[in-house]
């Protein structure tokens, strides 16, 4: 891999250059170089870069994360290989048009909720980072989509769709880990137009364990887990007032038929 040889933090490759080694099927070790000086290309050179990268580019991201998911028998590299993936999708989304590449490949997101994995902390913050930005910037229907990858993916496993976000709020050693589920918690709960869905999601976090495991969040006294925990109350508080009034609306009419 000619173009690597040099410092691994140099860009000395083309966008196309990389496109050839990721179809190459270079070895594990190998790859992991490759995706380390691709993550770098993608955060440092300008859209027009990502641009030449591209469509062909994303597919093989892709499918590399796919075939490192999808391996029963899971090694150190691969763990390491799967991370600087995610890693290279969150540089390639950083900007609108890469965003809605990801948004447009119907695999993005189903690969990125399978990538929510507790037992990988590291990248299961970044993982779930990337699903919160997709929620909020994304277009008006990505919250159904990001919903449904969920749902697949814990299907696969036979677990409650929510029950691996919580089980990463429950991991008290990484507490960037604790504030990023947080964060994705809220942005799925506070993305609805529609108060009895906001109302439905809230209350099935609640059900998975999330209610059980926020008086030990409040306890830990962190400035960033505390502003989402706030969002989460307020958002929490402004809805039970909404239901409260079209609760008397309704008490209203019926008293007062027209």
């Amino acid at each position: 891999m000619g173009g690597l040889k040099n410092s691994k933090h140099e860009c000395t490759l083309s966008s196309q250059e990389y496109i050839h080694e990721l179809r190459s099927g270079i070895s594990d070790e190998k790859l992991l170089n490759c995706l380390e000086s691709l993550r770098v290309s993608l955060t440092s050179n300008p859209v027009s870069w990502v641009n030449n990268f591209g469509h062909e580019g994303l597919g093989l991201l892709l499918d590399a994360l796919e075939r490192l998911l999808d391996k029963k028998q899971q090694e150190n590299i691969d763990k390491k290989n799967q991370h600087k993936l995610i890693q290279c999708l969150k540089a390639f989304m950083n900007n609108k048009y890469g965003l809605q590449r990801i948004l447009g490949d119907e695999r993005s997101l189903l690969l990125l909720s399978r990538a929510v994995d507790p037992k990988q902390p590291h990248m299961m913050t970044e993982t779930v980072k990337i699903l919160s930005a997709i929620c909020i910037v994304g277009e008006e229907k990505v919250l159904d989509k990001v919903l449904g990858a969920i749902t697949t993916a814990a299907e696969r496993n036979n677990r409650e769709r929510f029950s691996l976000v919580v089980e990463g709020l429950e991991n008290h050693e990484f507490l960037q880990l604790q504030v990023a589920c947080m964060q994705f918690i809220n942005a799925l709960v506070t993305s609805p137009e529609e108060l009895d869905f906001r109302i439905h999601l809230r209350n099935e976090f609640l059900r998975c364990g999330l209610k059980k495991i926020l008086p030990d969040l409040k306890e830990k006294e962190n400035e960033e887990l505390d502003i989402q925990l706030k969002v989460f109350d307020e958002s929490k508080e402004e809805d039970l007032i909404e239901l409260s009034h079209r609760l008397n609306d309704i008490r209203v009419e019926m008293e007062y038929p027209l």
